[in-house]
């Protein structure tokens, strides 16, 4: 059963050419939006943001290049484990972690829960140890490579949700957290939906990155440029995307957001 779900603000990068990455001005200001669940199997963490390891070792676990072109503003107050203890909790009641993707954006606080099981597609998993040059540049493997407990999962054909298809839910949490299949991105990008009282909450990582990308007749062309440069396979992320705009016109009740935008950020922490 699901409680309460908290919106957490889990890093800052303000890379210079706001308009490539959906924003006006000179500089963008990325955020990585996470999310933290009460649920009677313990807390959940949707993606983790940057965690401690990597403010206190950048050289090792992300590298100069990110760093410096990436802009990554340092603040051990905008980890996951800092946001969780504000709130009351202890780090150990984080009993399970799903995670959109491992780009290091989104996997960097996976060691700051040992304990934790980390729920994931099993695509991305082998993705981020296999030999692609993309991937080589995405992935940082010290994030994660010592951690222990996982649970690979294979989308089964015949799920359905929605418009999207090959859903898998965990009957542990009857199926109140789902693991949607947003391929495109990285080769085993996938989104969370989470059963609300009322309605349903998609979290859809970086599948787009913007609330404007949500309507189809807002174009973005730097964006794009963007977004193509960062995608395993564009013809994926584009029909991918497409799906979520359908979704988005069709259930307005649905509340979607994804990883890096702000506006969707401050609707929840501002509130």
């Amino acid at each position: 059963m699901i409680y309460n779900v908290h919106h957490l603000h889990c890093g800052t990068m303000c890379p210079t050419c706001a308009p490539l990455f959906g924003q006006k001005g000179l500089k963008a200001k990325i955020i990585c939006h996470c999310l933290l669940i009460e649920t009677d199997q313990g807390l959940v963490l949707v993606d983790t943001g940057y965690g401690i390891q990597d403010y206190l070792n950048p050289k090792q676990r992300l590298g100069n290049a990110v760093t410096r072109m990436g802009a990554i503003q340092f603040d051990f107050n905008l980890t996951a484990i800092a946001q969780i203890q504000q709130l009351g909790f202890q780090p150990t009641d984080v009993r399970h972690i799903f995670v959109s993707h491992l780009d290091f954006d989104h996997a960097g606080g996976i060691s700051d829960f040992p304990h934790a099981i980390v729920h994931i597609l099993s695509t991305e998993y082998n993705a981020a140890h296999s030999f692609h040059w993309k991937n080589k540049l995405r992935y940082r493997q010290e994030q994660f490579k010592q951690h222990r407990h996982w649970n690979f999962i294979e989308p089964m054909a015949t799920n359905a949700w929605f418009n999207f298809s090959n859903v898998q839910g965990l009957s542990l949490f009857k199926d109140e957290i789902l693991l949607i299949p947003l391929l495109g991105h990285t080769a085993g990008h996938c989104g969370i939906a989470i059963k609300q009282q009322n309605n349903w909450l998609l979290f859809c990582g970086d599948a787009y990155y913007t609330h404007l990308e949500l309507d189809p007749k807002h174009r973005l062309p730097a964006l794009e440029i963007t977004e193509r440069l960062f995608a395993y396979d564009n013809l994926q992320r584009i029909q991918t995307l497409k799906s979520i705009q359908s979704l988005a016109s069709t259930h307005p009740e649905i509340e979607i957001i994804c990883a890096h935008d702000p506006v969707e950020l401050y609707r929840y922490i501002q509130s």
